[in-house]
């Protein structure tokens, strides 16, 4: 149906909200977040409607063999929940289960239960053996996510057991070669690589100082394709991954090498299709599209319709660049130049940089098309994309560089890149912005705050306060700043040291502010006190609240609303009149 909006709200990121296989096709609703089968024209909702509104939650569906049966990840909430399960600050939790769920009855069975989260899963072709991962508090799954499988018949499991991942190391995606054989991507060596578990043992299949794996956040994202598996596992199937390797990402057949595809520089979420490997593939300035891979040639056919791209835009080519810190590390970065294809800037003149600080903090930069980088380079603007300590790709010592130290890292890394340009004379020095959403708009606040390099930020749903992410946001990230801040409330000191909001009476800089009024990740009042300690304070700037937007904006009028606002403040603020005619939002001028 036109009206049906397929999307989840496990984790509050969501993902995996689709699921299909065995002649069945299962949708998750956004309205009632009830697991839908989808039979042509018929929808019926197969799992029990919740007592309070989103109270069950549904991801990940995988449909068993006969198609009768399916098992997901349920998430249980408020009076939902059927045990209690009370956080470390005392606050009733969520309930994270594995759970079986007949498709004529609606029975729901629980598989497994006790573990804070669990993600997968992964059952056999035969149907004989599932495999799932689970994590616990106060790690995130990209620390020590622990990889387990059991017996499976019916409605329960039997004879469960962890077989990798853990301390020191984290599984973030797993597939099976026929019945008595799993493909797994694990860390222990400090690069995501991919090993195969089987009743004998487990077998190194990569040793590569590349990153086949990628964070956890979602569910439904994967990185293994396993190809030509038989149910019986008479011969090995092929293996490929997506890769990242420095700040790039392809499709690697495991144990023979990188396969080349033409035109492409990203790949996200291979997966098996016959003799062939069906994944989302793009690049800085193409189109993201699903498309059908021939691995023994690299040709490959569009299944979709691709992310529209404006017609004769040529687009800006990122250059991978790493640049060296004050405080004697090394941070990566991509670095987009000015390009339109109407307009050149005067040959004499640097251009204006804007620096983009990701999300996550454990994330990275993308090199899929970048519509947002690609917006301000035919404006005029340079971009530079950071990889910061803490970023993925660059195995685990890496990633873990901004343990306990966020807010510093990332802050120092983004000057760092900004200098970099400028002295290498690619971007004006007065005329440097900073911009970021989520975990990147706190590093943007904080660097807004605490030094005086740049001209004019843009904060979209950042955190402000700390303690309040630490007391008032959802379990997946309830406690995240452990390991990125210290443990709380017993570092609650360091919060409050870290924390822009403590670091306002010195700010100078401009700011605008976009927000989504829905959002339960990073709640409105997080950005309010910004805005109000700058009318306080006399700053210069403005403030959107978008109804009916959680964290991260999704309908396209807001998109285009808040990049565009974005624009017309920052003309305001270096002085110059944007060529589109684009509305500045209420402007709140300083003193």
């Amino acid at each position: 149906p036109d009206d049906f909006d397929v999307r989840t709200r496990v984790h509050e990121y969501g993902g995996g909200a689709l699921g299909a296989g065995h002649g069945v096709v299962l949708a998750c609703r956004w309205d009632d977040q009830r697991v839908h089968l989808i039979d042509g024209d018929e929808v019926r909702a197969v799992t029990p409607e919740p007592i309070a509104h989103h109270g069950i939650r549904w991801a990940a569906m995988t449909v068993l063999h006969g198609g009768a049966a399916f098992v997901a990840v349920r998430e249980t909430h408020g009076a939902d929940r059927l045990h209690p399960n009370v956080n470390v600050h005392g606050d009733d939790e969520a309930v994270n289960e594995l759970v079986h769920v007949d498709l004529v009855s609606g029975e729901c069975s629980v598989l497994v239960s006790g573990p804070d989260f669990v993600g997968g899963p992964w059952v056999n072709h035969g149907g004989s053996r599932i495999a799932w991962l689970q994590w616990n508090h106060p790690h995130m799954p990209w620390d020590a996510a622990e990889l387990w499988i059991a017996d499976l018949a019916g409605g329960a499991i039997a004879g469960a057991a962890r077989v990798a991942g853990g301390t020191g190391s984290a599984v973030c995606d797993a597939a099976w070669d026929g019945d008595d054989r799993l493909v797994f991507c694990d860390d222990p060596s400090g690069w995501w690589n991919v090993y195969a578990w089987t009743p004998d043992g487990i077998e190194r299949l990569q040793d590569e100082a590349v990153e086949s794996g990628i964070p956890r956040w979602v569910s439904g994202d994967g990185c293994l394709a396993v190809v030509g598996s038989s149910p019986d596992g008479d011969r090995p199937a092929d293996v490929f991954a997506a890769t990242a390797d420095r700040g790039s990402t392809h499709l690697r057949h495991i144990g023979v090498g990188e396969i080349p595809l033409a035109g492409v520089a990203s790949i996200s979420n291979p997966m098996a299709y016959g003799s062939d490997v069906v994944a989302v593939v793009g690049g800085p300035t193409i189109a993201n599209a699903v498309v059908r891979i021939d691995p023994a040639s690299g040709e490959w056919t569009p299944l979709s319709d691709a992310v529209p791209v404006p017609d004769g835009a040529t687009g800006s080519v990122p250059v991978p660049i790493t640049f060296g810190t004050p405080d004697g590390a090394v941070a990566h970065a991509l670095h987009y130049p000015p390009a339109s294809d109407t307009h050149v800037g005067p040959d004499d003149e640097r251009p204006p940089l804007v620096v983009l600080s990701h999300g996550g903090p454990t994330s990275a930069a993308r090199t899929s098309i970048h519509l947002t980088a690609q917006y301000w380079a035919s404006r005029g603007f340079a971009v530079v994309d950071v990889d910061y300590r803490g970023s993925v790709g660059y195995g685990r010592e890496f990633r873990d560089a901004l343990r306990h130290h966020w807010g510093i890292h990332d802050v120092t890394d983004c000057v760092a890149a900004a200098q970099h340009l400028v002295e290498r004379g690619l971007a004006h020095s007065d005329r440097l912005i900073i911009e970021g959403g989520s975990a990147g708009g706190y590093t943007t606040l904080l660097a807004l705050c605490t030094t005086n390099v740049f001209a004019a930020g843009g904060d979209m749903f950042g955190v402000s306060d700390l303690r309040a992410l630490a007391t008032d946001t959802h379990k997946f990230e309830s406690r995240y700043l452990d390991s990125m801040i210290g443990e709380w409330p017993a570092e609650e000191p360091t919060y409050v040291e870290r924390s822009p909001l403590s670091h306002v009476a010195t700010l100078t800089t401009p700011i605008i502010v976009l927000q989504g009024d829905e959002d339960e990740v990073v709640p409105p009042s997080q950005s309010e006190v910004i805005v109000d300690a700058m009318r306080a304070g006399g700053i210069a700037h403005a403030y959107l609240l978008f109804a009916g937007e959680q964290h991260g904006f999704r309908k396209p009028e807001n998109i285009v609303r808040g990049v565009e606002a974005r624009l017309a403040f920052y003309g305001r603020i270096l002085g110059f009149e944007p060529f589109d005619q684009v509305e500045l939002p209420e402007f709140v001028p300083g003193r």
